[in-house]
Order: C-alpha cells, then structure tokens, then sequence
C-alpha cells in the first residue's frame, strides 16, 4: 500500500510553494509594515482555484477535501 501523495496532491503543494516564493516571500515585509490587505495575493490564489480546493466540483471547485486543503495552507 501507498502512504504518499498523490500526483494530485502533489501538484497542488508545487502550486501553493510556486506561489508562496514568486508572489508572497518579496512583498511580505512590505505588507506588514504598510498593513495593506494583499488583494494582488488573494487574485492570484483565486485564480489559481486554491480557494476552491474542498468545494464539490458540481459547484465550482475541485472536489478535493481537507488533505489538500492543509497542504495548501502549509506552503502558504
């Protein structure tokens, strides 16, 4: 029996530590010193469907469940 990730799973912490590094680690400092919202950072997660991770594909989402949901949330 398998106890690793899935292709999927993985996919989805590639996605999340991608995001993490290129759109999150450069502007952090800056962001908790002016206390801005980071409407940019939110537009790209939500682009990226990171929001939908445990919404039913019927409505929208991907379908996944709370597993993926946290390892989005850890990378991030």
């Amino acid at each position: 029996m398998d106890y690793g990730f899935t292709d999927e799973q993985k996919e989805i912490v590639e996605l999340t530590s991608k995001i993490a590094r290129e759109k999150i680690l450069p502007v952090r400092a800056e962001l908790d010193e002016t206390e801005e919202f980071p409407w940019e950072i939110i537009n790209v997660l939500a682009d990226a469907g990171l929001f939908g991770i445990y919404i039913p594909e019927e409505y929208g989402g991907l379908g996944f469940g709370n597993l993926e949901n946290c390892l989005a949330i850890e990378e991030l």
